[in-house]
């Protein structure tokens, strides 16, 4: 009766081992003979000597420093040449002397005016002709107010002629037509107040 596959294979197995085995063995034995031979014949020291010689590299020395950089004197500032120049002065101008002339004399003194009436323009009020009719006279006395251009802007009947269409008449025209050169003051015109009356008579009525 034959043996399984399996235990061939073990058998076969166990056998490899042992071989190799007894190869490394024998590799081992070989190198302590070897060694023992080497040191016996210096061969080894040899070796040692030369490795550390190759180990040993040659040391490279430290670069010197770099020399310090030079001292940088900083140059003076520069120095402005201011050129001199000499100017002649001129002598001063002659002073000339010139009298004052003497003051004017003061204007002269503007005396004030009085108020003065423009006859021309002292005609009679034309009579009324109601007036003339009921046959009414008087006199009619009035306080006027002359402005300054000489006209009269106001008028006030102060004693009637007894007829106020007579008074009334009276006032209108003087108004109306009778002028006046008015008084001054210090060169300039003033108004002013007067008193005037108008007689009436039929012998002038028209």
């Amino acid at each position: 009766m034959e043996r399984p596959n399996h235990l061939k294979i073990e058998q076969k197995s166990a056998a490899n081992k042992a071989t190799s085995l007894a190869i490394v063995i024998a590799i081992h034995v070989a190198g302590i003979f070897g060694l023992v031979a080497a040191l016996s014949s210096g061969a080894l020291m040899k070796q040692l000597q030369e490795i550390k010689a190759t180990v040993d590299t040659q040391k490279v020395p430290p670069k010197a420093p770099p020399p310090p950089p030079p001292d940088l004197v900083k140059p003076p500032p520069p120095v402005a040449i201011v050129p001199e120049f000499t100017v002649a002065t001129a002598p001063p101008p002659p002073v000339t002397t010139v009298a004052k002339a003497p003051p004017a004399p003061p204007p002269p003194a503007i005396s004030d005016t009085v108020l003065r009436p423009i006859g021309r323009t002292r005609t009679l009020p034309p009579y009324p002709p109601i007036s003339v009719r009921l046959n009414e006279s008087g006199t009619t006395l009035m306080e006027v107010h002359i402005t300054t251009e000489g006209n009269v802007d106001d008028c006030k009947v102060l004693n009637s002629s007894s007829s106020e269409r007579l008074d009334t008449a009276a006032c209108d025209h003087v108004k109306r037509v009778w002028r006046w050169q008015p008084p001054t003051s210090k060169g300039a015109p003033v108004a002013a107040t007067t008193k005037v009356s108008v007689k009436w008579d039929l012998k002038d009525a028209k």
